[in-house]
């Protein structure tokens, strides 16, 4: 796929509501998208989108390639008599950012409709009000609504998923910047590789998977492996890039613009307790396939998140894993931003990657 491409299907995908527990849509796009390239494409009890291309060695293991379809959001918690609108948080949100921002209200019935955080006017801010960010518990959302009863006739209730309102544009030098685009990227990369394979059969079986569930619990993955059967997974995850103002010579040297991001070690110290290092034969094919390339590889290594990886790696008798991706900026705000050339390489590297697995390939740790 070329960048025009790419963008294309990323701005697509970035446009569907698809907040966590509420993938539904999501799931059936890519099932219709992944159609074009296989018959063996089917959405499991949980609703996972799997599809498999078969590989010609019955002794090779079989691959999973996975990215997560959900979103960060939130859920209503609360309606007012006036119509006023009081969420929570459905995954990592950062409240800094939340006043001002436009929002898609969803309803019972699946539909979305416009709205704002509202905000109290500068003009009559303290000078402590402006300076600091408002708690998540005393924001609320404006539809428009003049009464409560106006979003029940709507069938919007607690329970909906509110999404950050849609965006997207493009920027200088083919980079993009838009709501959602870390795990719509990931499930572009998908799209990616299914045409690759389509053409090309590979040697070991591959399962592309559209995972629900990731910024919720952190184990629809785990669960797609049950319909899945894997013995191997790539999570399709970007590191963030360390290369602004705020974060240069301090978080990573990770940059955009200079290859594939790999995270080599993660750890979520706050409850969970897991993350995932990453399996040096699979890290080692990888960095063969980069020199085949010519595709640069940017180590990354994090405290403070993790992925799916964290938890299928404890599946079966323990499969091997390995998170890598496009680097993105400003994650989890409403306004990300990646290169599209980096996320047209993350494609191309993992098809050798695809390419060189064979029977051959060890999956002991050591």
């Amino acid at each position: 796929m070329e960048v025009r491409e790419l963008k294309n299907k990323l701005k697509e995908y970035m446009s569907v509501v698809r907040v966590s527990g509420y993938e539904k849509e999501m799931a059936y796009r890519l099932k219709e998208d992944m159609a074009k390239y296989t018959d063996d494409v089917f959405i499991d009890k949980v609703g996972n989108c799997i599809t498999t291309f078969k590989g010609s060695q019955e002794d090779a293991p079989v691959l999973m390639v996975f990215a997560h379809m959900d979103t960060i959001g939130f859920v209503i918690k609360r309606i007012d008599p006036d119509g006023f609108i009081f969420v929570d948080r459905v995954g990592g949100v950062p409240e800094k950012v939340m006043t001002g921002t436009p929002v898609r209200v969803g309803s019972e019935d699946g539909k979305y409709y416009n709205g704002i955080f509202g905000t109290r006017a500068y003009h009559i801010m303290s000078n402590e009000e402006k300076a600091k960010a408002d708690s998540l518990n005393d924001l609320f959302i404006d539809i428009g609504a003049r009464s409560a009863q106006e979003l029940y006739d709507l069938g919007i209730q607690v329970g909906c998923p509110v999404a950050y309102g849609e965006a997207y544009y493009d920027l200088l030098n083919d980079r993009v910047s838009g709501s959602y685009i870390d795990a719509a990227a990931g499930m572009t990369n998908l799209i990616q590789i299914a045409q690759y394979l389509k053409e090309n059969q590979p040697k070991a079986t591959i399962r592309l998977v559209g995972t629900v569930w990731e910024e919720y619990s952190a184990r629809g993955a785990m669960m797609a492996n049950r319909s899945a059967k894997c013995d191997m997974a790539i999570s399709i995850l970007g590191p963030g890039a360390a290369d602004t103002p705020d974060q240069r010579g301090k978080v990573s040297n990770v940059k955009m613009n200079n290859g594939v991001g790999v995270t080599m070690f993660n750890f979520h110290g706050k409850g969970t307790l897991n993350g995932n290092i990453v399996h040096k034969g699979m890290f080692e094919l990888l960095k063969k396939a980069a020199e085949e390339k010519d595709i640069k590889i940017q180590r990354q290594a994090a405290r403070g998140a993790l992925s799916d990886t964290a938890y299928l790696a404890l599946e079966n008798d323990g499969i091997p894993c390995m998170d890598l991706g496009t680097p993105d900026r400003y994650s989890h705000s409403p306004l990300e931003l990646i290169d599209v050339k980096d996320l047209k390489q993350t494609g191309e590297l993992l098809c050798h990657f695809i390419d060189l697995l064979d029977k051959y390939f060890d999956l002991n740790r050591y």
